[in-house]
């Protein structure tokens, strides 16, 4: 997907797929190809087993990897002196996190390391940061986040992802306290397997909610699923003492409709999976990493502007462990 977006982007030469297995790097280039179309045909495409011989030669990196992989890949890639795009999670646990962002801060590299979330580029997102930044929605009371993939990742391939929370909830963990410009103190987290009973097996779940609680008295609930029979559901409303506001209510929307006459309304077209919902949030991120690598745009999402979502996890999984609310430990605590 990142690779046909870069191919697709204005100024990109020539795009350099790295993988361990040369016959899947190859298939993954006929995709790759296939899916970028015209507007990548003026872009020269290669493979290669050596990621250290084709970080040598690159004018930026992205790393796609699973988050097992992506501490060790990012050192190799700042020693050169690139520009880094790194998917989320940067790492899997708070120490690893803070150790690595030591590493980065240590090589001047922190505005060169831009962490995949996505919604930071999404116009939807940066549109509805834009109005609570306004104040426009007032004193802010609650947020409501839902982030229901429609298709159930395979158990066996979520062994590196860090598991549901890290996976799928780092997105809101990151999100919510970029949008209201408040940290929070504390976590109340679940999550069980209801849905697919071979996640049990796996250590892993497929349902998981969590509350965040903030001084000002806001609250923020986060509910994240794997497999959401009705389609790809992402949104996030924040009502406010002014108004209220959402993303995600309208086009796309995978619920069914009841209506005040009890009528039952058959939904429309629901997305197909996180790609075709945040399509155009994919093409603006890869376009941000390259303006950066070129020195024409800001990085959106350093390394150290996700540490507060690190914190949020580290007190989501203790809470989940613990059955009760945790507070939210600074960084530098929690990683001693």
């Amino acid at each position: 997907m990142h690779a046909a977006h870069l191919m697709a982007t204005d100024g990109v030469t020539h795009v350099e797929l790295v993988g361990r297995d040369p016959g899947r790097v190859t298939l993954h280039a006929a995709r790759v190809t296939e899916r970028a179309g015209q507007a990548g045909a003026g872009v020269r495409l290669t493979t290669s087993t050596t990621f250290d011989e084709a970080l040598a030669a690159a004018d930026g990196v992205v790393i796609t990897t699973p988050g097992s992989t992506h501490p060790d890949l990012v050192r190799r890639a700042i020693r050169t002196g690139s520009p880094v795009f790194v998917e989320k999670p940067l790492t899997l646990g708070a120490s690893e996190y803070a150790r690595l962002l030591d590493d980065i801060e240590a090589a001047g590299a922190d505005e060169k390391v831009m962490v995949g979330y996505h919604r930071r580029h999404s116009p939807e997102f940066t549109a509805l940061k834009g109005v609570l930044d306004s104040g426009r929605a007032g004193a802010l009371r609650a947020v409501f986040a839902y982030d229901h993939d429609k298709y159930a990742a395979d158990p066996e391939n979520l062994a590196g992802s860090g598991g549901i929370f890290a996976d799928m909830m780092a997105h809101d963990f990151d999100l919510i306290p970029w949008l209201v410009e408040e940290q929070a103190e504390s976590v109340y987290a679940v999550g069980s397997v209801v849905a697919h009973e071979e996640y049990r097996r796996h250590d892993q779940l497929d349902t998981a909610c969590a509350l965040l609680s903030f001084s000002s008295g806001l609250t923020a609930t986060i509910s994240v699923m794997r497999g959401h029979a009705s389609g790809q559901d992402v949104r996030t409303v924040v009502h406010g003492t002014d108004g209220s506001f959402a993303v995600g209510e309208a086009d796309g929307r995978a619920v069914t409709q009841i209506e005040v006459d009890g009528q039952v309304s058959s939904p429309g077209r629901a997305f197909e999976g996180y790609q075709d919902r945040f399509e155009t949030a994919f093409v603006h991120e890869m376009q941000d990493f390259v303006a950066l690598i070129s020195g024409r745009g800001p990085n959106h999402s350093t390394p150290a502007s996700g540490v507060h979502g690190v914190e949020l996890l580290d007190a989501a999984q203790r809470s989940f462990a613990s059955g009760r609310p945790e507070p939210v430990r600074p960084l530098r605590e929690v990683s001693r």
